[in-house]
Formats: structure tokens, C-alpha cells, sequence
């Protein structure tokens, strides 16, 4: 699986970073000797993400952190670099269509400079995490719930780029907002090579009065997940995986992310569940997947992660066609409501452009 994976990221990157080569050579006057070089340095930077990629899935150590780091980083550069390079070779073409001899060589460096500054941006952005308040309403709310508060995080990816401090930053703002229960929604660890227990640490200070609770995400299933989820239990958290629990007359429901992705298990795990319909029910769901069925099967609510509203827009447009609208935001299918959140870490480039890490509570109301 890594190396197809390696395989596609590679042929990817290596067209990315022909255009971006494509580009320098056409606004920047470069003699033959810094076009060798040019292209020396864009042929390592594209190979860079998917070196450093295999290299932290099997080393946790400085060196491999901060390959992947930087590496990260420049990969997000080079997608706004690709976008830019691409407008500025339509708009070429577009002049060469009409015969008109215009020399583009400013508009190209205003392209190569916004590009370095929506990367400067997200990574700055990336870092601000935000807590976003939002009102649910349920009309069978019961009384024990009523102006109870849940904070929701998912998609730390805890790992080369997010450690220990990272948690800590979270737990501490999750403190100043003193929930009552606490929601996990899967990738809490980024799949690499980690010391699972002590990057977690911090969560232990959470003690929310009804219970943190976890579910898992695809990226704890990278590896053998017991490593993950024992030093999740470790840390004093519930991990619901495919099960119910009763809270104060709320039914609290978790489903792992591999059973839950496929249509026919979800509904096989939800109907073992004997969900009370007269009852309300808060389904904890790493994807916003398989929404349709989750709502036949009578769940009143369901939280998701997962999208990340593609952290850099205009990615934001592929992840809103995957998910058909559901990748962001609060909506309602059926009787359903639904929120997804875009998450509190980030995969791969450490960025957010149209897109906000954020810690979500929930107050919930009649």
C-alpha cells in the first residue's frame, strides 16, 4: 500500500513541479547553468514529501521530523505555485489564441509572489485554532441535557509536525471552556512512527464530568491500531468502537472507521445496536459518509471530521463534491442533524487557507 501510494504522490509531484519549472524559466531571465539547477532543486523538493513520508512511517527521531516538516511545508507551497503557473499559462494561451504580443514576464512574478504569499498565510493560519460555538437543537432533548456543553476535536495527526505541545495547547483551551463531555473524532496520531503514550500525555488533564470519549479515524488504522488505542485508554478516555452508551437519557454512539465507511457494515452495526427511534442519539462518525443510512437507522445527530475543508482552498471544491456538501459544516439530512468539522491538525502541508483548525462545542438546546 505504501508504495502505490508512494508510486501516485510521486507521478503527481513530478508533473506539479514541472510546471512550477515551467514557469521559473518563463518570467525569470536564467542562464542554461541556472535552469540545471533550477531543475536539480524542484526534482529533489518533488521527491522530498514522499522520502520523508516512508521515512517517518519507520523513524521517529529529529532528522525525520524536520525532513517532514519542511518537506510538508513546501508541498504546500507548490500547490499554490501549481495553480498559479497554471492561470499564468492559460492566460498565455489565451493571448497567443488572439496574437497579441504582451509581455506577461510582471504578471508571472505577481503570480510566483502570491503563491509565496497565501503559503506564508496558511502556515501562519494553520496555527490559530479557533473555538467555534454552534446550537443544537433537539425537540425530544431531555431535560438533563438541556444547556449541556460538548466540545468536539478531531484530525490532530499528531506526529512529525504536531507533538506533545500541540495537545497541550488543545487541552488547555478545552479546560477554559469546561465542557461537560468531551468528543474525539479520530486521528489523533498521524500514522508515523510515534511514541504513542507520551504525545497523548496531556489529555489525562481533561476531566469533563460525563467522560471523554474517542472513536477512531483512517489514519489510526495506518498501523496496528492497539498501540494507539491503549495509550488512548491510558489517558483515561472511553473509546467506543461500534457500541452504545446511555448518558443521562442520551444515546452516545461510536463506530471505528473501517467498519463504518462500508454501507452494508454501518447498517449491520447500527441495527445491532437496537437504537431506541423515541430517543434521542448522538452518532460520533470519523467520515460524513453513509449519512442516508445513519438517519434511516434513527439517529438524531451526527458528528463528523475527516475533510479538513481541504485545508487550502480551492481544494475545498474536491472535498465538497466527495462528500456532496457535507464536508463542511452544519446541515440536516431527513430528521438528522449533521456538523462536520474541518478539524484541529493538519495532514500533510501544515497549512489552512479557507479553512480554520478549530475546536467545536456544542450546546445543546430544545
Amino acid at each position: 500500500m505504501i508504495i502505490i501510494f508512494g508510486s501516485i504522490m510521486a507521478l503527481a509531484l513530478s508533473l506539479v513541479h514541472f510546471i512550477i519549472y515551467k514557469l521559473i524559466v518563463t518570467i525569470f531571465s536564467l542562464s542554461v547553468v541556472w535552469r540545471i539547477f533550477t531543475g536539480v532543486i524542484l526534482a529533489i523538493l518533488g521527491i522530498s514529501f514522499v522520502i520523508a513520508s516512508i521515512l517517518t512511517f519507520y523513524f521517529n527521531n529529529s532528522f525525520t521530523s524536520f525532513l517532514y516538516t519542511t518537506s510538508a511545508s513546501w508541498l504546500g507551497f507548490a500547490v499554490y505555485l501549481f495553480i498559479f503557473s497554471c492561470l499564468f499559462f492559460i492566460v498565455l494561451w489565451i493571448l497567443h489564441v488572439f496574437n497579441l504580443n504582451v509581455s506577461l514576464q510582471y504578471f508571472g512574478i505577481l503570480c510566483f509572489s502570491l503563491a509565496i504569499i497565501f503559503g506564508i498565510y496558511g502556515i501562519i493560519h494553520a496555527r490559530q485554532i479557533i473555538v467555534k460555538d454552534i446550537n443544537v437543537s433537539i425537540s425530544n432533548l431531555p431535560a438533563s441535557w438541556q444547556g449541556k456543553k460538548a466540545v468536539w476535536i478531531s484530525d490532530l495527526h499528531l506526529g512529525a509536525v504536531y507533538g506533545r505541545d500541540f495537545t497541550r495547547s488543545i487541552v488547555v483551551k478545552i479546560n477554559e471552556i469546561n465542557p461537560d463531555i468531551v468528543f474525539i473524532g479520530g486521528d489523533i496520531y498521524d500514522g508515523v512512527k510515534i511514541n504513542e503514550s507520551e504525545v497523548i500525555e496531556p489529555l489525562i488533564d481533561l476531566h469533563p464530568k460525563l467522560g471523554t470519549y474517542f472513536i477512531t479515524g483512517n489514519h489510526e488504522e495506518f498501523r496496528d491500531d492497539k498501540h494507539y488505542l491503549n495509550a488512548i485508554r491510558g489517558a483515561g478516555i472511553k473509546v467506543l468502537n461500534n457500541e452504545m452508551v446511555m448518558i443521562d437519557g442520551m444515546q452516545l454512539i461510536g463506530v471505528d472507521d473501517r467498519d463504518s465507511t462500508n454501507v452494508v457494515k454501518l447498517k449491520a452495526i447500527l441495527s445491532g445496536l437496537n437504537i431506541d427511534k423515541s430517543t434521542p442519539s448522538i452518532l460520533l462518525k470519523h467520515q460524513p459518509s453513509q449519512l442516508a443510512e445513519a438517519a434511516k437507522a434513527g439517529i438524531t445527530f451526527q458528528i463528523s471530521g475527516h475533510t479538513h475543508r481541504a485545508q487550502m482552498f480551492p481544494l475545498n471544491l474536491f472535498t465538497s463534491l466527495i462528500y456532496k456538501g457535507y464536508d463542511y459544516g452544519f446541515h440536516k439530512i431527513d430528521k438528522m442533524n449533521v456538523f462536520t468539522s474541518s478539524g484541529t491538525g493538519t495532514w500533510g502541508p501544515p497549512m489552512r487557507v479557507g479553512s480554520d483548525a478549530e475546536i467545536v462545542v456544542l450546546t445543546f438546546l430544545k
